[in-house]
């Protein structure tokens, strides 16, 4: 069963994306909706945990970008499916932060967070929510099931419990769990092309933040929940 650790990691995660990035930015976001994160189904073990204070907006600030050398998909493509492209890059690499980060804010936030996380990659989204989302909108289909990429060409498929939807569809929130895995947690929140995600699967050992760089691209990242610290100075998630 998921602590409740993982449960103020589910919080954290897509909360400290709106937190960082409007540090980074030093400008203001969009006011949020009111509305809250969608939640999972109340018989589901993951229920417990499933975040409720997290809104579209904190994935859409109004980003200032001071750093001359940054471009749109700054690497190439080393994999690709039919929802994602994987980039090769080292993100834990200073030089390849220095051409992700938009400004030096951003930049210093990501080499700090070097040594709290495991992985970092930069990973391109061909289908983003929103597009599923428009289609699904013009269809008047349902939808249950999103694909949310792993590392190095790995795809997550997310089954959709429950959903907070703008009426236009480009702007939600969804929570829910890994298909097969009841026991973990998913939460997205995506504003047009600007997604923000969580994934936590216990069983698989599985612990992934995304965080929107720009419409379409996000940067991925694993992290150790026995030594993870969601802020600096924090205490380790408790998995057990």
């Amino acid at each position: 069963m998921v602590s409740g650790w993982l449960a103020l990691v589910a919080v954290l995660a897509l909360v400290m994306v709106g937190i960082a990035t409007r540090s980074r930015s030093r400008a203001q976001v969009a006011q949020p909706t009111g509305k809250p994160v969608a939640q999972a189904a109340t018989n589901s073990p993951a229920a417990a945990i499933a975040p409720t204070n997290v809104t579209a907006a904190t994935v859409a600030p109004r980003t200032v970008t001071t750093n001359l050398s940054f471009q749109l998909r700054p690497f190439g493509v080393t994999r690709t499916s039919e929802t994602c492209e994987w980039t090769g890059e080292d993100g834990k690499d200073t030089n390849v932060i220095r051409r992700l980060a938009h400004n030096e804010l951003e930049y210093q936030r990501m080499v700090e967070e070097n040594n709290r996380i495991q992985r970092r990659q930069l990973v391109y989204r061909k289908d983003t929510a929103a597009a599923v989302m428009q289609r699904a909108r013009f269809t008047g289909e349902r939808v249950t099931q999103l694909t949310l990429p792993g590392f190095d060409g790995q795809e997550l498929q997310f089954v959709v419990q429950r959903a907070d939807l703008e009426a236009s569809k480009q702007v939600g929130t969804f929570a829910g769990h890994l298909a097969g895995r009841p026991d973990s947690l998913v939460t997205l929140a995506y504003k047009f092309g600007r997604e923000a995600f969580t994934v936590m699967s216990p069983d698989d050992a599985i612990y992934l933040q995304g965080h929107p760089r720009e419409s379409g691209e996000i940067i991925l990242t694993s992290f150790d929940p026995s030594t993870y610290q969601p802020v600096p100075g924090g205490e380790p998630i408790r998995a057990n």
